[in-house]
């Protein structure tokens, strides 16, 4: 199965979803992700707001408050630029009907972050993701600024491959969470 193929069956998948699914499920995957130490360890975290139902990461936003400075991304052009939000500010829809921070007046760079929190249709076990096909983040691996941030694939453990195909451009991550576990890539 290509991409396409293969990101068309997993959207219809997570849309079959029902909403008490897809809550109780990115409830556990915040739970994970609040247990794993290198989540606490971290105090500025790129996350997003999801979409298409993917893991719902306002749990995470609820729970810690101000505890972390959080950092969304926007999409503009064909890159993702990344602001600063603070539990409670407004955020206001943005491309692809994503909110985003409504104060996009400051703009943070790799170099403070301390995780990078990727929405991911599908992953497997080397670390490559699926996403929606655009490349945005794939085109944010590729800047030499953002390689050294760690990446966590962030997806529904039904998103899970043994493989996926993947293109010579593409970027593995170093950890995957799911609602059910913690998987560290071994080869990054």
């Amino acid at each position: 199965m290509d991409k396409a193929q293969l990101r068309a069956q997993l959207l219809q998948e997570r849309r079959q979803l029902s909403e008490a699914q897809w809550q109780q499920q990115s409830l556990e995957l915040c739970a994970q992700l609040q247990q794993w130490s290198v989540f606490q360890q971290a105090s500025r975290i790129c996350a997003y707001c999801s979409t298409q139902r993917e893991a719902d990461l306002q749990p995470l936003f609820d729970r810690l408050g101000k505890a972390k400075v959080w950092v969304l991304p926007r999409c503009v052009q064909k890159s993702l630029v990344w602001h600063p939000w603070q539990w409670g500010q407004p955020l206001t829809t943005g491309a692809y009907g994503i909110k985003v921070p409504a104060d996009q007046t400051e703009i943070w760079s790799p170099n403070t972050v301390d995780l990078l929190l990727v929405p991911c249709l599908a992953g497997d076990r080397q670390g490559y993701r699926l996403g929606y096909g655009g490349g945005y983040y794939d085109r944010l691996f590729a800047d030499p600024l953002w390689r050294a941030v760690p990446k966590v694939g962030i997806l529904f453990e039904a998103g899970l491959r043994e493989k996926l195909p993947h293109d010579p451009w593409d970027m593995p991550l170093q950890t995957l969470v799911t609602e059910k576990q913690i998987i560290q890539i071994e080869s990054c």
